[in-house]
């Protein structure tokens, strides 16, 4: 019998034990010992796919299933008999779009950071000179100079900015293929000038002006700076605009997946299941955790206005394309290849049904899926049986589940290979395809809907470039005979579709959330208020400070967007944004304005229709934009003193808008102040070698020396640096000429945007304080100078007093 000590230490063990429980993401399966107590043992929660169909569910497949053979169903041919098929998914193969996407960062040699989306990348800045003087001074014993720019940017920004680039590169290609056609300039081929490759440095100058000129070269080492390796960047023949532009587009749609898988990914790692099982083809949608339409109302809170088509489908209409984990389905049907497997999974269930006794299949869980409808086609517009065309099955694009890059396109292949004849004999007029004589069978709902939306399914199967006219029509027999009696009460309903609305869009967007509030609307219905955000995300490195959210800074950074977006998000006024600290990055959450006219134009909605369009929109206008949206904030808060590299945009606009100016130093940036990356500050000082009793030779080798450079450097920094209290150098480069009889000596000061603002700091002050002043510059140069002439004298005359005398004289002259 325990005693009372005894009694409270294990009532106090088990309150700790109830206190404990999973994070998100994670379920308790069981107890372990911790520090020698019982916890709940946490495990990942794994993302079934299909859940469950109920018997009664069942019974709407009962006459289908009672006469299944695959001869009597739909798409005979097209599955050769069977009643699935599987084809490999080879994901990371440098053939697929995925695989195409990953080499070009290998190829460029960039380091890629896939959780965080951002690029890595140091590019060797030096020209052949520079490399030359290098490899003489270290054999010399010198140490090796490098002139390395490092990169770091989001991936989306880096086919933005490459995109920008390019399509200015060919704007000014352009001009050159103008000029040389009103010149009837030919090559020696008897050709024009009509791509890049034709054109030569002299055919640039000719054409261009000078500025013009200068701007191509500069857009050119920019890109060079990015494609270090412009032949193994995309296929033979490829315009960088067009890919850049691709890559950009695919990284918008895909990152979300991208992010969280790449890394666990392999070329073998999934299987596509292609089924027509009426079975398979009901559970289409049947999710734990991604649902659409088409879920069936045993869901709890489901989205099941279109379950019907579901149903319509499954009586012997389309087919499913479910992804499958390779390893799983070789496991569970204890083959070794998927031709085996294949083999293993003609009858019965292949899907784990624990509603129903018996329908525990394979227990394969599929990860996502695409629909490949039922289509046929007729030799006359009005056939009088719709029985008697040609079956064609055409994938959809749009997928459902996790959403690999490239599923669509692979189901597309296998159908577009196992059709080719089918193909072939489409009926036509003039040269297109004629979609009078084409008919889709199944449920009424469509991802690409309407005859506009039919006409892009036949493009999705025979290639953008097919022409087509015509309308195809919809048949909606075995839909329009079934129970419809699905819904229950309105606010439950809204409730089940608009939760699945916001996980299926929540899931698909990078940056972006969604969510809703559902509620009576004091009559028979109800009204949706939704809600959205997106948020802003920068390493942490980047910024000087984590301003809180009290500050106007904070508050106003919202603002910054709308001025030239016109209220896309909720103005400060209404909604101020909220800025943390996320693990080693910054997050700024703003809210999405739904009465902006390009989101819905109403913050409240009667149907959740109208919420899955307004998300729709959200995913086009506010997350496809985020590097947009990430660029106008990153440069407002370095504007504002928060993110490192501030003081270097206003040292750019500055010099851009001649609010910077210097007396003595000629001072540049390398382009407009959101291009710009390099500032210099040049100054020239001239000796007369007569004047300092030096033969020019003499002179030339001392001002070319590294020593003199070096503590010419120190000496003009020295009162800059420490105005500043820095311990900081800039970068200087020096040039030595002989003009007129005199040695001319510029010195050029450098600063660059991954510089810390303390170094701009310094570069202002150089060319704004005490270094801005005629004398004061006469008196270093001379001074140096000076020293390393004394230097060079034999070590009795350094301290003769005539010498001091004479530079004395000399340094005030």
């Amino acid at each position: 019998m325990l005693n009372d000590e005894q009694i409270l230490l294990k009532t106090a063990n088990l309150l700790d034990t109830l206190q404990e429980k999973c994070w998100d993401g994670y379920k308790q399966v069981g107890m372990k010992k911790k520090s020698g107590k019982n916890v709940p043992n946490c495990v990942p929660v794994s993302e079934k796919v299909l859940r469950e169909v109920t018997e009664d569910e069942m019974r709407a497949l009962e006459d289908v299933l009672d006469d299944l053979d695959p001869a009597n169903l739909p798409l005979n041919d097209l599955f050769s008999g069977k009643m699935r098929t599987v084809i490999p998914f080879p994901t990371l193969d440098p053939s697929t779009e995925l695989g195409k996407f990953a080499e070009f960062f290998r190829s460029q040699e960039y380091d890629v950071d896939w959780e965080k989306g951002m690029v890595y990348a140091e590019r060797d800045l030096r020209t052949a000179d520079d490399l030359m003087n290098t490899l003489i001074g270290m054999q010399a014993g010198q140490p090796e100079k490098k002139k390395v720019k490092k990169i770091q940017m989001k991936i989306g920004k880096l086919f933005s900015k490459l995109a920008d680039l390019s399509r200015r590169k060919d704007e000014l290609y352009q001009k050159v293929y103008k000029h040389a056609d009103n010149i009837n300039y030919k090559l020696a081929d008897g050709r024009g000038i009509n791509t890049p490759s034709r054109v030569t440095g002299k055919m640039l100058k000719a054409a261009l002006d000078e500025k013009e000129y200068k701007n191509f070269q500069r857009i050119n080492d920019q890109i060079y700076l990015y494609v270090v390796s412009p032949g193994n960047a995309g296929p033979a023949g490829y315009s960088l605009t067009d890919l850049a532009t691709q890559y950009s587009e695919y990284w918008k749609k895909n990152a979300g997946y991208i992010k969280k898988e790449i890394n666990n990914i392999d070329n073998d790692k999934f299987s596509i299941i292609i089924t027509r099982h009426p079975i398979d083809v009901l559970r289409m949608s049947d999710f734990d955790k991604i649902t659409s339409c088409h879920t069936p109302p045993s869901r709890q809170g489901a989205y099941q206005s279109y379950y019907k088509c579901a149903v319509a489908e499954a009586q012997g209409h389309g087919a499913v394309a479910y992804v499958v984990e390779t390893e799983e389905l070789l496991t569970n049907t204890n083959t070794g290849n998927i031709d085996s497997a294949e083999q293993e999974i003609q009858e019965g269930e292949i899907f784990a049904d624990d509603a129903r006794a018996g329908g525990a299949g394979f227990d394969i869980e599929p990860i996502s899926r695409t629909r490949i409808r039922h289509v046929r086609y007729y030799d006359t517009d009005e056939p009088k049986r719709f029985d008697d065309g040609q079956d064609v099955g055409m994938p959809e694009k749009r997928v459902y589940g996790a959403d690999i890059p490239g599923l669509a396109n692979q189901v597309t292949d296998w159908a577009r290979s196992n059709q080719e004849e089918v193909i072939q004999n489409m009926p036509k007029e003039n040269g297109k395809i004629n979609l009078d004589r084409f008919m889709i069978f199944g449920g009424s709902y469509e991802d690409t809907a309407n005859a506009e939306g039919r006409a892009l399914l036949m493009r999705q199967l025979l290639g953008a470039e097919q022409s087509v006219s015509g309308k195809m029509k919809q048949n909606t027999d075995t839909e329009d005979t079934l129970d419809a009696d699905l819904i229950g009460d309105v606010v439950r309903s809204y409730e089940g579709e608009c939760e699945n609305i916001q996980r299926e869009w929540n899931d698909h967007m990078a940056q972006t959330y969604v969510d809703y509030e559902v509620g009576e609307d004091g009559g028979d219905g109800a009204y949706i208020r939704p809600y959205s955000a997106f948020i802003a995300k920068w390493p942490i490195d980047e910024w000087k400070r984590l301003p809180s959210n009290a500050e106007e800074v904070v508050w106003n950074s919202v603002d910054e967007i709308n001025m030239q977006f016109g209220d896309i998000f909720v103005p400060s006024e209404n909604d101020t944004p909220t800025i943390r600290k996320v693990r080693e990055e910054i997050h700024l959450t703003i809210q999405v304005n739904f009465e902006h006219p390009e989101i819905a134009g109403n913050s409240y909605f009667s149907m959740p229709e109208e919420f899955n369009e307004a998300c729709q929109k959200i995913d086009s206008v506010i997350d496809d934009r985020r590097d947009t949206w990430e660029a106008i904030l990153t440069e407002y808060f370095k504007k504002n003193g928060q993110m490192e590299g501030g003081e270097f945009m206003n040292l750019a606009i500055a010099i851009e808008d001649s609010v910077l100016t210097s007396y003595e130093w000629d001072i540049e940036t390398d382009g407009e102040y959101d291009q710009s990356y390099e500032c210099t500050a040049r100054y020239s000082h001239y000796y007369d070698p007569e004047d300092l009793g030096l033969g020019m030779e003499v002179l030339m080798q001392i001002l070319d020396s590294r020593d003199f450079k070096i503590e010419l450097r120190k000496q003009l920094l020295e009162a800059p640096r420490k105005e500043q209290n820095t311990q900081y150098y800039l970068d200087m480069h020096a040039t030595t000429v002989e003009h007129a009889g005199e040695a001319k000596y510029t010195a050029i000061f450098s600063v660059n945007a991954d510089a810390p603002d303390i170094m701009t700091e310094l570069f202002v002050e150089l060319v704004e304080g005490d270094m801005d002043d005629e004398d004061n510059l006469n008196v270093v140069f001379n001074r140096v100078l000076a020293q390393f002439i004394n230097a060079r004298q034999p070590s009795h005359m350094q301290t003769n007093e005539s010498v001091v005398r004479s530079w004395k004289e000399y340094l005030k002259s």
